[in-house]
């Protein structure tokens, strides 16, 4: 099994955050140092992030370092992950969301929900599930799993059961009754977090639809070029996807890419690509799913795409596609974000 180096580094920024030594544990596994692991870069053996996670345990000194890990602030580092969950609707979504993303980092999700008999569990199956680093992962994506559910205005009356599969570590008992409240079982054939139902479709009072659909669509976009084999073209439309309504220059891309400018454009053009045809293709995929939302006004489009006024936008719009937006938004209803995005050829 192979990982995304955005993992190690996440680690990394974990291990900072709470006041570790990040650069000892990388050492310790063969790396120099945070700089030297690239989130686009190949992908690494899960091996490798077993050895990352034990020296972590070691760095620490505390075998239940997951407890502390999974609510750490250092995990904002899976920034596409956190931005589509952020503002979901519900929790149900925030769950779904994590299950679909979820290979954009790892090979498959660590994580589903489980609707079975009027009760809801999220089942947690960690990419690396041996020894103290198992437990360490468990406990990290088993807290995360938590989190989300109290994100959902969840109290602790509504967390039925905390399960792990690994006995309780001597003396930590109280530990995890502070994490997870009093019911925590260990011992258990699996590792859940067994919830009230009623929690999966109530609204989340951080929902925003407009940042949820903007992010939801760079999610998508990201997952679409990892299944296609990611080429420089869609690193440069992952890039501007996340930059609206700024929209950098070729210099400031080829930068964000470690390239010259020169060697982003003998790339793209060997693509058969140039560098605005992506920035419109972007501002398109975007001004669809924002049209998407009809309680949208037409200026707020405008204003997220980064068009200086309505006028601009409705040209660009009606160069895209030989419909207004008006009109595009009559004729199709807008695009659902339960289908793919697919960025169009020119």
């Amino acid at each position: 099994m192979q990982v995304s180096p955005v993992n190690f580094k996440t680690l990394a920024y974990v291990l900072e955050v709470e006041g570790f030594d990040a650069e000892a544990a990388l050492k310790r596994c063969g790396f120099g140092s945070i700089d030297e692991l690239d989130d686009h870069g190949p992908w690494l053996p899960a091996e490798r992030f077993d050895a990352l996670m034990a020296a972590a345990i070691e760095v620490t000194g505390d075998p239940c370092f997951g407890l502390i890990a999974g609510k750490s602030k250092g995990l904002m580092r899976y920034v596409a992950l956190m931005q589509v969950t952020l503002v979901a609707p519900t929790l149900r979504v925030v769950i779904d969301n994590i299950s679909r993303y979820g290979p954009l980092f790892l090979d498959r999700s660590e994580l589903w929900l489980v609707e079975h008999g009027g009760r809801a569990f999220i089942a947690v199956e960690p990419v690396v599930d041996n020894g103290l680093s198992g437990h360490f992962r468990t406990e990290l994506v088993a807290t995360s799993a938590f989190q989300a559910v109290r994100f959902a205005r969840g109290s602790l009356d509504d967390i039925l059961a905390v399960e792990f599969p690994h006995d309780c570590p001597p003396g930590q008992a109280a530990r995890y009754a502070a994490t997870f409240g009093p019911n925590v079982r260990f011992g258990a054939r699996r590792c859940a977090v067994e919830f009230n139902p009623r929690l999966l479709d109530a609204p989340l009072q951080t929902h925003d639809p407009v940042a949820y659909m903007a992010a939801r669509s760079q999610a998508e976009s990201a997952l679409a070029a990892q299944r296609a084999g990611l080429d420089v073209g869609e690193r440069v439309r992952r890039w501007l996807l996340t930059t609206l309504p700024h929209q950098p220059s070729l210099q400031e891309t080829a930068e964000q890419l470690k390239m010259t400018e020169r060697s982003l454009r003998r790339q793209l053009n060997a693509l058969g690509l140039s560098y605005a045809e992506l920035s419109q293709q972007c501002q398109q995929l975007i001004a669809k799913h924002l049209l998407a939302d009809r309680a949208l006004p037409i200026k707020q489009v405008a204003d997220q795409l980064g068009f200086s006024s309505v006028t601009s936008f409705h040209r660009a719009f009606r160069r895209w596609t030989d419909m207004t937006p008006l009109a595009w938004r009559a004729r199709d209803g807008g695009e659902t974000l339960r289908e793919d995005p697919v960025v169009p050829s020119q």
